[in-house]
């Protein structure tokens, strides 16, 4: 699954730094030295009690290294700064360790036909461990401490300096990641010590890793400085997405603001409800007649309420600039969008809000709140100014309250992950980089395995915020250059069968005709594979025929279904796709509720 990156990743990798450091000391793994005390007695007496000895102390020092470590990671884990005296005592161990293995007849053993692989290995580890220790891990603290330290965003301004700062330590700790990770490629592939080799395989596969999440980072702070208008003014759309209402990009846009940045100032203005932005007579962009086959009888580029039935990011957004350029005549940069789900975890880390009425506004009742029990005691007209409200009083905590830096970057980088922050740019070399770094919310075209659920509500209703989805993508064997697949999909309306509010289960789709209280209506689209085709499909055990559009390269099979409250129904779709040994892609849908995803796949055999 394609997991997605934002600016906290710079400090994750700080922490990532320290358990990357940990794992290649633990003591499991350098019981392996004692082997190399067996292959002595090619040595003279001397010089094997000798070299025993070194053997010895670079499993301790390094077993100590560990214990320092892991002391140094926890204070990090608390956000609180690490002493001197703890990077000293790691640096004292390491530099213990690199010593011992670097001796003269450590050297000469190395030359010998059974003792030298494993020496090697294990000085290249002691060698990797020290530059660890003495490079990486002291900038990682650095990085670390200056997003815990001071505030990133203080009175209404991002410190544009300091990630500047962050962005150049972040590409030197990259180069140092890639230094070590190179003499670690240089080591012996099999010393016949199986520990041994783990050991170096694993500590190989971190850096590795490490160095990749150090460059995203990087990348990432680097795209920061022009989107907060680090060299001029920069305007944007910000929506706010009620995925009680689902949508393709996650839920109806029923708040939205503008939000205007300055070399590093931010304001956020205009605040309104989705019925201030009026619908067009004519469609405020073009998308091509593929877009136009599958949304323009929903006239999805004219007004809000369709405005994000696909679930490519990009296109809602144009359209969203569209209708506020159509509507005022201002010419905006680029959109971001957030919903309720994304509003709780800034929560976390700014506090609780008091809204106008005296509300209290908490991480962990606004999900609730503002899409369901809200509907319980305010009219229409009511529950959009309290949205309103919402967000007005959020962007105020988070722009001009004392918080915690490292927890408002940790709660970023779980909305960009999920798809609770996605950001579009009008600039194309911007909008690239966003898409880089995971924040793009586009389809990607690609080919290979591919799954991604997407539902839309297609009664008028707000019951989304109980439904429920699974979805398991079965992958079969490949024979002929293709290979058969099940996608199977869960839907349960979790909703009570009684006492929901007129709002919440109203039927707008078919206003005329009875239906049972708590139902709901939803249009279900799987994007499946590029070059998939349908080979047949059920619906609750039943056969099913599915509709088949295009989009963004891949084929769209869909179907409508109704949810009774309480019930649940299944969707298998079959499919043969085209053999590929690419890893298998299955993108989430922000909703209320997350989906529970499961991938099973038999590899292809070349």
């Amino acid at each position: 699954m394609k997991a997605g990156k934002d600016p906290a990743r710079s400090r994750n990798a700080a922490v990532e730094s320290a358990r990357a450091f940990a794992a290649l000391m633990s003591r499991r793994r350098h019981r392996a030295f004692l082997w190399v005390v067996g292959a002595v007695g090619l040595f003279s007496a001397a010089s094997t009690g000798f070299l025993v000895w070194e053997v010895r102390t670079v499993q301790s020092s390094l077993a100590a290294a560990q214990v320092a470590t892991d002391r140094l990671q926890a204070e990090m884990d608390r956000h609180r700064r690490p002493s001197a005296e703890e990077l000293d005592d790691i640096r004292k161990h390491t530099a213990a360790a690199r010593v011992a293995a670097g001796t003269p007849v450590w050297s000469v053993a190395e030359h010998l036909p059974l003792m030298g692989p494993p020496l090697r290995s294990a000085r290249g580890l002691s060698v990797a461990a020290d530059e660890m220790a003495t490079g990486v891990l002291p900038e990682a603290v650095r990085l670390h401490q200056m997003f815990a330290s001071g505030q990133m965003v203080h009175h209404g301004r991002v410190d544009l300096r300091r990630f500047a700062a962050a962005t150049n330590l972040l590409g030197k700790v990259h180069r140092q990641l890639t230094g070590i990770e190179t003499g670690l490629h240089g080591l012996p592939g099999s010393t016949a010590v199986g520990r041994l080799d783990l050991a170096r395989q694993r500590l190989s596969g971190r850096v590795a890793r490490l160095a990749d999440s150090v460059l995203e980072a990087e990348a990432t702070t680097r795209l920061l400085m022009p989107l907060l208008g680090a060299s001029g003014p920069r305007h944007y759309f910000l929506a706010f997405q009620n995925n009680a209402e689902a949508r393709g990009t996650g839920g109806l846009v029923g708040t939205f603001g503008i939000l205007t940045a300055d070399r590093g100032r931010i304001t956020l203005h205009d605040f309104a409800s989705d019925d201030m932005l009026p619908r067009t007579t004519t469609p405020v962009a073009n998308f091509g007649p593929t877009f136009d086959r599958r949304y323009g009888a929903a006239e999805s580029a004219q007004g809000l309420a369709n405005s994000n039935l696909s679930a490519h990011f990009p296109y809602a957004a144009q359209i969203w600039v569209g209708l506020w350029q159509r509507h005022t005549g201002q010419r905006l940069d680029g959109a971001i969008a957030t919903d309720p789900v994304g509003l709780a975890r800034v929560l976390k880390a700014t506090g609780p809000v008091r809204l106008p009425d005296g509300k209290r506004l908490t991480a962990e009742n606004t999900v609730e709140l503002t899409e369901s029990t809200l509907y319980a005691s305010y009219s229409n007209i009511e529950r959009k100014r309290f949205l309103v409200q919402v967000a007005q009083s959020v962007a105020t905590a988070l722009l001009h309250r004392h918080h915690d830096s490292v927890a408002l970057l940790h709660a970023l980088r779980q909305n960009a992950t999920d798809g609770r922050l996605r950001v579009w740019s009008r600039d194309a070399p911007t909008e690239s980089a966003l898409e880089e770094a995971g924040l793009a919310g586009d389809v990607p075209e690609r080919t290979g395995p591919f799954a991604y659920l997407v539902v839309n509500n297609s009664a008028g209703n707000k019951m989304d915020y109980h439904l429920r989805r699974s979805l398991t993508y079965e992958l079969g064997p490949c024979a002929g250059g293709t290979r058969s697949s099940v996608v199977r999909i869960r839907l349960t309306n979790a909703a009570p069968a009684a006492g929901l509010p007129a709002l919440v289960a109203l039927r707008s789709d078919d206003p005329r005709r009875s239906h049972v209280p708590g139902s709901t209506s939803i249009w279900l689209s799987l994007y499946a594979s590029s070059g998939a085709r349908f080979t047949g499909g059920t619906l609750d055990g039943r056969r099913l025929l599915l509709s088949s559009t295009e989009e963004r390269g891949h084929p769209v099979f869909g179907t409508q279904l109704e949810l009774l409250p309480g019930q649940t129904r299944e969707v298998d779709i079959r499919l043969l796709e085209q053999a590929s040994d690419r890893p298998p892609v299955v993108p989430l849908q922000p909703l209320a509720r997350p989906q529970t995803t499961k991938v099973r796949i038999q590899p292809c055999v070349k």
